[in-house]
């Protein structure tokens, strides 16, 4: 996540387990800089969300850029609706690239899909309070996630009740991959999971179901450029809420 909220990443990424994260530190501080260990952006997430009664179902971390670059995906036991949870990310960089950040999606069980939101975004640049704004703004977050899951449960619920015609779906493609969200090579593979789905669950056809579709094709790049593809199902999600 960039200071403005949006998430970039260009170079492939490696899963690696808390045990390897905990062996990277960070590099020295400067006058104005002051990188922050990812173990400890993680455990101060972690903490938060065990101090507030959420219990973490599952983790998935990664590292990029020669250990410079983490992005961490923390499953909750929090139902958003049938089959689906939520979500939260969390990345920090100490390259310089990119500030600190925090935000929120959901997770569908049926076939793992991961899809991240742009309702709940914190950055915090490495200044000498950074991490102590970022903590802050974790913990501030976290206090308002019922609430979240409220909205974001209300909008699983909307693009499930959301009937979606051939050619409307048709119609979304196109502007995706007329906006960059869609490339190329993702196009056809799109089209072919949105008519004829992997999955059951996703048979009607309904917003949801094509937001499947997109987050069932992109899953392979998930692990390598998690950032990138979180930005790029945000931006999906908008069209199908247009």
């Amino acid at each position: 996540m960039s200071s403005n909220g949006v998430l970039i990443n260009h170079c492939g990424a490696s899963v690696v387990s808390k045990e390897d994260l905990q062996t990277i530190d960070a590099p020295e501080s400067t006058k104005t800089w002051f990188p922050v260990r990812h173990q400890d952006v993680l455990t101060c997430v972690e903490e938060t969300l065990d101090k507030s009664g959420f219990q973490i179902r599952k983790s998935q971390l990664s590292v990029s850029n020669n250990n410079h670059r983490f992005f961490g995906v923390l499953d909750i036991e929090a139902p958003l609706a049938e089959g689906v949870t939520l979500s939260v990310g969390v990345r920090n960089s100490n390259d310089k690239t990119f500030p600190i950040g925090f935000c929120v999606g959901n997770r569908t069980f049926v076939c793992d899909n991961l899809a991240f939101s742009s309702e709940v975004v914190i950055t915090k640049r490495h200044t000498r309070f950074g991490n102590d704004r970022f903590q802050e703004g974790v913990a501030a977050a976290i206090e308002r996630l019922n609430e979240y899951r409220e909205v974001e449960t209300q909008r699983i619920l909307t693009l499930q009740a959301t009937a979606l015609p051939d050619a409307t779906a048709e119609s979304v493609v196109l502007r995706a991959w007329e906006q960059g969200i869609v490339g190329t090579r993702l196009l056809r593979p799109l089209l072919d999971e949105w008519r004829k789905p992997t999955f059951d669950d996703f048979k009607e056809r309904t917003a949801w179901s094509m937001l499947a579709a997109f987050t069932h094709i992109v899953k392979s790049r998930q692990r390598r450029y998690p950032n990138r593809t979180a930005l790029d199902v945000m931006q999906f999600q908008s069209l199908l809420s247009t």
